[in-house]
């Protein structure tokens, strides 16, 4: 009840700080189209992702920096990520074209 609708707002709002580049979250996504940089929790990410446990516990680059280069995924799509990451939303249309994109991100 309660807590449920008090974890969600915070999750909305770590979210909203992610995607409006707020100093509070901790890495960088890049694009290669040019598109906007997208920020993100390491905590977060971490926890929800094994590719990005790894990416940023190893001493490689991205841990380093705090950068990560998307490569071959849109920030749409990306943020459809994002959304499923931080919400566990699912926008069927979008989770797709997401899902499809982030399996074929390349990091670098």
């Amino acid at each position: 009840g309660e807590e449920v609708g008090a974890l969600r707002r915070n999750a909305e709002g770590m979210l909203s700080q992610a995607l409006s580049c707020s100093r509070h979250a901790d890495v960088e996504f890049l694009f290669d189209d040019g598109a906007k940089l997208v920020k993100g929790h390491r905590g977060l990410l971490c926890s929800a992702s094994e590719e990005f446990g790894g990416m940023f516990r190893s001493g490689m680059v991205e841990e380093r920096s705090g950068v990560v280069r998307v490569r071959g995924v849109s920030r749409a799509s990306f943020k459809g990520f994002l959304e499923w990451v931080y919400l566990g939303k699912l926008v069927v249309g979008v989770w797709v074209c997401a899902v499809g994109a982030c399996m074929r991100v390349r990091w670098q």
